[in-house]
Parts: structure tokens; C-alpha cells; sequence
């Protein structure tokens, strides 16, 4: 791979901070640590309780040597703009956080403290914070194709097909940021759901000739 041979992605000898406290961010403190990072750091804006990700991943990384910064903010990366010109990362400026009244999710809502900005030393900076999907309708050209207030696209949860007739979708374009199995497990209800379509299609448009058999139906899946 280009990037980890030119030292791009390679974490060898640097002070790595990964933000972010979901699966993600564990598998890329537990790789930077094996490709013998110097220092590997990684921040949360909740605290140990309140993080998405796997209790036991935080436990194994903390045994390898990762260092997590709880309740803390990203706001801005910054440049010494000297030994590898403006533009290289030189370190990270975060803010102290605290948990403040639950939000829409029932989660309570990290807020930033005043005056607790801090700096850590960092030559490379890993943004494992998900990510939010993209205008879906226009990017498959359907603009009634109908999308959750999320921006996914919204089906039928017993069928998993869309408001457009013949069209499913599953994976993450319908659940959001999830994990591969569900998206398999998806995909395996979507199969018999479009099986059981199709069907239903040939009995009512022609029950006693093959002439006029669909085509078969569409499926978005990520």
C-alpha cells in the first residue's frame, strides 16, 4: 500500500491521537500500537461509561499501552509549520468536556467546559467519528425515492423495500453506521422478500405463462 510505505499511514516512531470511542477508533489504536507508534493517544468526548464501543477492546488497549483521554474535545489541529512545512500536523487542541442533560437519543449531551483547552503532541491525527450519508435520491438519480430525517433510506421494516415498487434496500444506506453481520442479515431477509415479490408479480400479471416473467428488482445495499 503506497500510503503506509511512504510513512502516510505508517504510525511507526510517531505520537498518534485517534478521536472517536466507538469499534473504529479501537481497531486503529491497537494498529497504531502494533506498528510501534512512539505514543498512542485517544480522546472521547463522553466518559468510560457512556462510549460506544466494546469495554473489553478499551481494556486490551489499555494493556498494550494506549492512553485514553475521556471527556474530550477536538478543536483544531495545528502546524509548526517548521521541520515539515505548514500543513503537517504537529499537535492537537482539544477542550475538557462535561456530561450535561440527556439529548434526543437519551444520551447525555457532552458540553465544553469554558478556559480547559489543552494541547497534545501529535504527528498523526486518526477522525474515527462515523460518518452521515450522502444525498441519496439525487446520488441514484430516483428523487422520490423517500430518506429518513437520518438522510437513509426508509423501508418497510417486515420487507425492507423502499416506498418506490420493486426497489429494496439494506445495510447501512437503510440502518446507518452498523456492523457488517446485520448488513448480511439484511440482505438475507431482503433475498426472500424479493423472491416472495417476484412471485406474487407472475401470479397476478400473467399465472399461467412464463412470457412476461419482471425483471428482476432492484436493491440498494451497503
Amino acid at each position: 500500500m503506497p500510503a503506509y510505505d511512504d510513512g502516510t499511514l505508517n504510525a511507526a516512531g510517531k505520537n498518534v491521537v485517534v478521536i472517536g470511542g466507538g469499534d473504529t477508533a479501537m481497531d486503529c489504536v491497537r494498529t497504531a500500537i502494533r506498528q510501534n507508534a512512539k505514543s498512542v493517544k485517544c480522546i472521547y468526548r463522553r466518559d468510560r461509561e457512556n462510549m460506544p464501543g466494546s469495554l473489553r477492546e478499551v481494556t486490551h488497549a489499555e494493556e498494550e499501552g494506549v492512553d485514553f483521554i475521556w471527556l474530550a474535545g477536538p478543536r483544531a489541529l495545528l502546524s509548526d509549520g517548521t521541520t515539515k512545512g505548514v500543513g503537517h500536523v504537529a499537535s492537537l487542541r482539544a477542550t475538557r468536556m462535561r456530561l450535561g442533560l440527556p439529548d434526543s437519543s437519551g444520551r447525555q449531551a457532552p458540553e465544553v467546559m469554558a478556559d480547559s483547552e489543552f494541547t497534545l503532541k501529535a504527528d498523526l491525527v486518526i477522525k474515527a467519528l462515523g460518518f452521515d450519508p450522502e444525498d441519496i435520491p439525487s446520488l441514484f438519480n430516483a428523487p422520490d425515492l423517500k430518506v429518513s430525517r437520518w438522510g437513509t433510506i426508509s423501508t418497510d421494516f417486515n420487507t425492507q423495500m423502499t416506498n418506490m415498487d420493486g426497489v429494496f434496500a439494506v445495510g447501512d444506506i437503510v440502518r446507518g453506521a452498523s456492523l457488517v453481520v446485520w448488513a448480511i442479515r439484511d440482505g438475507r431477509d431482503a433475498a426472500k422478500s424479493i423472491e416472495t415479490y417476484l412471485e406474487s408479480k407472475i401470479a397476478r400479471d400473467a399465472p399461467n405463462s412464463q412470457e412476461n416473467i419482471p425483471a428482476p428488482a432492484e436493491a440498494f445495499c451497503t
